[in-house]
């Protein structure tokens, strides 16, 4: 078997012309956005409620959690103003709890841009991120959330 010594993609050979590292990954503040929502019975399907802004090359941490249980939504939808679901989808009725990011799934350690699926990061480089109604209410009710990211 050979032996080898390797370095993570946090140790790059500048002079091999390696890229340097990400610097949210490599050195990013921790950040936590903690924000809550209300909603009303009488809110119908196509509803938005804009629930934070972020920068669009932070890394979205797999600590982000949203307290779904008192949502008055049948279905939890996170994502951006176009795109209903970008960051992820949900029926209340799987668990008080939704965490969209996981520690080493295909979002993980991605720029918020990448790991929402949009093609590049915005001009502005800021992403909002909105809870969205497919369906009308099922009652008044309150999202929870905290929104981990990691900045440089």
């Amino acid at each position: 078997m050979a032996i080898v010594s390797k370095k993570s993609d946090l140790f790059p050979d500048i002079r091999a012309g390696d890229p340097v590292p990400d610097p949210a990954k490599a050195r990013g503040r921790q950040i936590c956005a903690a924000f809550a929502v209300a909603n009303l019975a009488t809110d119908s399907s196509g509803s938005m409620y804009h629930l934070v802004d972020i920068p669009a090359d932070a890394i979205i941490d797999s600590r982000t959690a949203f307290q779904v249980q008192n949502w008055g939504f049948a279905t939890v939808n996170i994502g951006t103003k176009s795109d209903i679901d970008a960051l992820g989808t949900v029926a209340k009725s799987a668990g008080n709890v939704y965490q969209p990011v996981a520690f080493g799934d295909a979002k993980h350690g991605l720029p918020a841009w990448q790991a929402l699926g949009l093609s590049a990061a915005p001009e502005n480089n800021v992403i909002s991120l909105y809870a969205h109604a497919s369906a009308a209410a099922t009652g008044a009710g309150t999202l929870k959330g905290e929104l981990h990211y990691r900045y440089h």
